[in-house]
């Protein structure tokens, strides 16, 4: 081969690299574990309903907090899960809020990152952390739709921080 050949090679060589590199990061640059300073391990779930301003009318009521930041790239992925959950007819008892990540860390709660979901039964927290696992969060991999549907019962309140999720960091 000449040179030619060898010089056309490598630019091919260094572009598919760089392509795939450049592909890796804006696809994986926001994945990882929610709360990687591992805040919430061995931190009560204590937050209530009424310390983020939401009233209640039954102390059976299941509220969902969407927390967002406004330019977090995994809003998109949290959007289609906000969209399943409201389409589905066994959720519509559900009361959803949006607040910012501001207004929980006032109310005196750590967030570790975003999207996150609170969800309440009552004034209780039964579970706060992200929507789903997986770099795409794809409502397939849901973490909160068992929970919302009353089919996974817990114990207490779930700090979630140590599953793997899209997330932008606060």
């Amino acid at each position: 081969m000449n040179n030619r050949h060898w010089l056309a090679l490598a630019v091919i060589v260094i572009w598919l690299v760089a392509s795939t590199l450049a592909m890796y990061w804006f696809t994986f640059s926001d994945y990882g574990e929610f709360d990687p300073e591992q805040e919430w391990l061995g931190t009560p779930a204590s937050l209530q309903l009424a310390q983020l301003g939401i009233a209640q009318s039954d102390v059976t009521e299941m509220h969902i907090v969407h927390v967002q930041q406004k330019d977090c790239s995994c809003n998109r992925y949290v959007n289609t899960h906000i969209e399943v959950l409201s389409a589905q007819p066994q959720l519509n008892e559900i009361q959803q809020h949006r607040i910012t990540p501001e207004q929980v860390e006032q109310a005196g709660f750590r967030v570790p990152a975003t999207p996150m979901a609170l969800i309440f039964q009552g004034q209780e927290l039964l579970y706060a952390g992200p929507y789903a696992t997986g770099p795409f969060c794809a409502v397939d991999d849901s973490l909160i739709s068992d929970v919302l549907k009353g089919t996974t019962r817990l114990a207490g309140g779930w700090l979630n921080g140590l599953v793997k999720s899209c997330r932008c960091l606060q």
